[in-house]
């Protein structure tokens, strides 16, 4: 998935083949497996969520650590790499303040959302009349500490173009970097979601308005990200966008097209879509036949319902996950196992790449993660 050059370790130039090959939908010979554990990693190391969130570089340093713990014999690659101060970034992304652990929170607790209605009706006019790009300029402000954000500007611009190396070094190969965001999502978490959504009632031509503004933005951002960092595929984010969420009506509206609006400009770009998709998508699985086929990952949470995704879509395009966050929190290792060794068999071995849901949460059991990683291995060379 990345496009400089490889950086010599044994491993690396076979786990991007099977990488790639499970993505193109070919034969491989063993179900790739995929790390992702964002609060995992440094909670697993013994490095205190203040302490991750403050320094990038360690926290880097942590999430490689945590994959060697894991097992350098059975992870392939990373979902999606840690790129700064990351409470900066989910603010950015979300649109909303994020409370960062050791400033707004106790020293080992995790970030976290706070909801609100910051983007007012009026702010609708000022992005149809003043553009997307400086609205955001001045709207961060309101839920970003000025510094904080140029310290995560600083950050990328003096480490982003070198991260990728960092993991390939080890032997993993970065499966995407940064992402390509719906409008859908952004407006939902500036608004709020429950004053969004009277919006989308009350004013549905200015909502509508207002995402033609915002999406050829959506794809430059992700474009320039990829070919920043290197790594040329990208996450497309759904969370709120999710058909459980909204009727068929405002899906098909205000979410759909700006999906395949986007995938279809990425692919043109040369960059794969990740499709990640949290929440439940089950309703709308076949819509996604819509989009180029053996060219796009759809990385669903455990909420969708993957063997159905895996009937609709398996001819058309690579799936990953989705060892839940419930059990990798609650169950037992012989419980992940048997999912693994069950999710190999219905849905792979072909276009399946094995990745816990999401994100590994905070509180998976170390004997879990570690269950998940072998039983991958172990059940995805069948």
């Amino acid at each position: 998935m990345n496009a400089t050059a490889a950086t010599g370790h044994p491993r690396l130039a076979e786990r991007q083949q099977r990488i790639a090959r499970a993505i193109r939908l070919e034969p491989v010979d063993r179900v790739p497996v995929i790390f992702m554990g964002t609060a995992f990693a440094p909670r697993y190391m013994g490095m205190t969520m203040g302490h991750f969130c403050r320094n990038p570089d360690d926290g880097i340093a942590v999430t490689l650590d945590a994959m060697d713990r894991l097992g350098t014999d059975a992870i392939d690659g990373i979902n999606h790499m840690p790129g700064g101060y990351i409470t900066t970034g989910l603010s950015a992304l979300w649109m909303s303040r994020v409370a960062v652990p050791g400033l707004d929170l106790p020293e080992d607790t995790l970030w976290q959302v706070q909801e609100a209605e910051v983007m007012t009706i009026a702010d609708y006019d000022v992005i149809l009349e003043q553009g997307w790009p400086a609205f955001v300029q001045a709207y961060l402000p309101r839920v970003l500490d000025p510094e904080r954000l140029a310290a995560q500007r600083n950050w990328a611009r003096a480490n982003v173009p070198g991260l990728a190396r960092r993991f390939e070094e080890r032997g993993y190969v970065p499966v995407s970097f940064a992402g390509a965001n719906l409008p859908f999502e952004l407006l939902c978490g500036a608004r709020s979601m429950q004053r969004f959504l009277l919006d989308l009632f009350r004013i549905p031509d200015k909502v509508q308005a207002v995402m033609e503004v915002m999406q050829p933005h959506m794809l430059e951002a992700g474009v320039a990200a990829a070919r920043y960092s290197g790594v040329m595929a990208t996450w497309v984010g759904g969370w709120r966008s999710a058909s459980a969420l909204l009727s068929p009506r405002l899906w098909e509206r205000f979410v759909f097209p700006y999906l395949l609006d986007l995938v279809t400009r990425l692919l043109a770009e040369g960059i794969t879509p990740v499709l990640h998709f949290d929440q439940d998508w089950t309703r709308d699985l076949s819509r996604l036949r819509e989009l180029p086929a053996g060219r796009c990952v759809l990385n669903l949470d455990g909420m969708t319902d993957i063997r159905k995704a895996h009937n609709v879509l398996g001819d058309h395009m690579a799936i990953m996950g989705d060892v839940p966050s419930s059990l990798l929190a609650a169950g037992g290792p012989q419980q992940v196992r048997d999912y693994v060794r069950e999710l190999v068999r219905d849905v792979g071995p072909t276009g399946l790449l094995l990745c816990p849901g999401c994100d590994a949460p905070i509180n998976a059991r170390p004997e879990n993660m570690e269950a998940f990683a072998q039983a991958s291995r172990e059940f995805g060379a069948g």
